[in-house]
């Protein structure tokens, strides 16, 4: 197979650069592919680079649904040039502070097993910032050599060559790092993995068309991700293994461009018994941090996700498991669940107007559809759980269909003035279906509230791989940009985001959190949980769910 070498670089509001630059690539290396990264800049970048598509069939523009950094779209790339094949990656900036002419001089200096960086400070190269700016670039790649131990005189810059094989090789998921921050820890786990490291001299140049847009506190974030790193190199048992790669399509955006974030821990749903199968997916599961497929994070939009390829399929399905689940320990902490939808309930009573018809999706054992009940709507449910559901129609008195929306919504209200989803958004295979079979339950104008978990939030982050939601039974990991993102994607515009807390037993919560310490704080907890009053309740509110309320937008919703 031939050779192929891809340029890239990122761009946000680089219109009066962007059609130049790539002019000028395409010149001085024109059997080199191109790909662009816009961040769907507001200054009309886009229709340059549209326009440049027209002129040459090398070029590639990805335009992301906001904006997600510089060190995202360097990862966007290094994914996009392994899935391609290509043997050969480039990058460099937008801006002309990387002149094209020297392309040529980083590829010569390239080779296997090699990376090669454009440099300012080795012998021969030159940089027009002064001041301040010369003061914090110096000042950082110092700091950046002494704290990873990286001999090169240049770790800052993004004007780089890397083989391909040797990203192929690294555990990117390790690099959480945004901005500039990056491209550094990058290059020290390539040093890690024992790659040539060159420098080429190059002239670095201020740009002479728009504005920086570097804000000053990235530098402070760039320092504590060095920090960090430092950190990390003391740990010399510090797993290094490469990610896995997957090429699955993402559910919200379709792009294939995927990273691997965790890679999950053996799940006691693929246990041959299927009453453990079915266990895994009650509402009241704990297992959460323990057992959990590999999660991936779509470089493109943003949603962090199951690949469809590591969802529970076989002798058992997804779908299966949940028809199966029953789910006691539910029914125990039933006060609890109802002041928790009590409470939902009044959150949301403002967007609904004077009670009417209602649908409530994933019903289980009818609690919320009782809260509804009691305040004036007629609310029918579904539910693929046949012991809630059956709970849910002979103990609570609540109309509620065994099975899933799709199958049953022949035996429902033709439209309905709300419909709610509480806790069900990332379980579901395909969540962009679910919004659009929701809409299609709707009145025009009609509203729809949904929990789900918000990923990107201080707990999540602070947890790591021990978060208690992630579990088997969750598929998504969502944030309110990319919620917003497939609410419009999908017929909805999101009017209102708020936090949702659930109530608990006291005992119930803190077993849960025993279950995702590690064990020589667990236990204590767990002794804790023990000695407290059996019925006593918490909120229990980390930030990390939240209650989206979104009003369907008029014109058909497709199938």
């Amino acid at each position: 197979m031939p050779d192929r070498t891809l340029i890239f670089t990122a761009c946000y509001n680089e219109r009066d650069n962007i059609g130049l630059l790539i002019d000028q690539i395409a010149n001085v290396v024109p059997d080199a592919d191109i790909l662009v990264v816009d961040d769907n800049s507001p200054d009309g970048t886009w229709d340059v680079l549209e326009e440049k598509k027209r002129a040459y069939p090398q070029l590639t523009c990805v335009q992301r649904p906001r904006k997600l950094g510089i060190g995202s779209a360097h990862k966007y790339a290094l994914f996009h040039a392994m899935r391609e094949g290509y043997s050969t990656l480039l990058t460099m900036d937008a801006d002309f502070s990387h002149d094209p002419r020297a392309i040529p001089a980083l590829l010569a200096a390239h080779g296997p097993k090699a990376f090669v960086t454009g440099s300012r400070y080795c012998e021969g190269g030159r940089s027009d910032y002064s001041g301040y700016r010369d003061f914090v670039s110096r000042m950082g790649n110092f700091v950046a050599q002494r704290v990873l131990h990286v001999r090169l005189r240049e770790l800052t810059t993004y004007f780089r060559v890397f083989d391909v094989d040797d990203l192929r090789r690294l555990p990117l998921r390790r690099i959480s790092a945004g901005g500039y921050s990056y491209g550094v820890q990058l290059i020290y786990y390539l040093r890690k993995l024992g790659v040539d490291l060159r420098e080429v001299p190059i002239h670095f140049i201020d740009r002479t068309r728009g504005a920086s847009k570097i804000p000053r506190v990235q530098i402070v974030w760039s320092a504590i991700d060095l920090l960090k790193m430092g950190l990390k190199r003391l740990n010399p048992l510090r797993d290094l293994q490469p990610d896995h790669l997957t090429w699955d399509a993402c559910a919200n955006c379709g792009d294939r461009v995927l990273a691997m974030k965790h890679f999950g821990r053996r799940s006691v749903a693929q246990a041959e018994d299927p009453a453990s199968a079915a266990g895994a997916y009650r509402c009241t599961s704990v297992a959460g941090g323990r057992s959990y497929p590999a999660v991936y994070t779509c470089l493109h939009c943003g949603l962090e996700q199951v690949p469809a390829n590591a969802m529970p399929a076989g002798p058992r399905t997804l779908e299966e498991r949940y028809e199966d689940v029953v789910d006691h320990e539910y029914l125990q902490n039933a006060a609890a669940r109802e002041r928790t939808f009590h409470q939902s309930f009044d959150r949301i009573a403002r967007h609904l107007g004077p009670p009417g018809t209602m649908l409530e999706v994933g019903a289980y054992c009818g609690l919320f559809m009782q809260e509804a009940q009691r305040r004036g709507w007629q609310v029918d449910g579904v539910e693929p759980s046949r012991w809630a559901a059956a709970y849910a129609r002979e103990v609570t008195k609540v109309n509620v269909l065994t099975g899933y929306l799709a199958e049953n919504a022949a035996r429902l209200r033709p439209r309905y003035d709300v419909v709610v989803s509480w806790d069900v958004l990332e379980h579901v295979r395909d969540p962009a279906a679910f919004v659009r079979e929701c809409g299609r339950m709707l009145a025009p104008g009609g509203i729809l509230c949904l929990s789900t978990l918000d990923i990107d939030t201080w707990f999540p982050r602070l947890m790591g791989k021990r978060w208690p939601w992630l579990m088997d039974m969750h598929l998504f990991y969502f944030d309110r940009r990319v919620v917003a993102d497939l609410l419009g994607r999908n017929g909805f515009e999101l009017i209102d985001v708020q936090p949702y807390t659930h109530f608990a037993r006291a005992a119930y919560a803190l077993k849960g959190l025993s279950g995702v310490l590690p064990r020589w704080l667990g236990a204590p907890v767990s002794g804790v949980a023990a000695l407290l009053p059996a019925n006593s309740m918490i909120p229990v509110s980390f930030g990390d769910i939240k209650l989206f309320v979104a009003r369907a937008l008029p014109g058909p919703r497709q199938p």
